[in-house]
C-alpha cells in the first residue's frame, strides 16, 4: 500500500507567544479563556478558580488559567471515575 504524502510541518516561530501581549491582540486565545470559563461554570461551586476573567489580559494571564481549569477538569474526571 502506498504511504501518504508526508506533511511537513515549520516549526512555531519564537514570537508566536509573547507572555506580555494584550490578550485583546490574540481573539484566538481570548476566544478560549471564554469556552474554558463557559466550562468553570460547570463545575461544583467549591472547584471554581476563582479568577475572574475579565482580569486576564495578557497573553501569559491566559495560559495561566486555561492551564489551572484543564488541571482541574482532569482532577474532577479522576475522582468522578473512582
Amino acid at each position: 500500500m502506498d504511504q501518504p504524502p508526508r506533511i511537513r510541518v515549520p516549526k512555531t516561530p519564537r514570537e508566536a507567544y509573547n507572555p506580555h501581549r494584550p490578550l485583546s491582540k490574540n481573539s484566538l486565545l481570548e476566544g478560549q479563556v471564554l469556552r474554558f470559563h463557559e466550562i468553570e461554570k460547570e463545575f461544583p461551586p467549591e472547584h471554581h478558580i476563582g479568577i475572574p476573567v475579565e482580569s486576564i489580559k495578557t497573553e501569559a494571564q491566559a495560559a495561566d488559567y486555561i492551564g489551572r481549569v484543564t488541571r482541574k477538569v482532569h482532577q474532577l474526571h479522576e475522582r468522578k471515575s473512582r
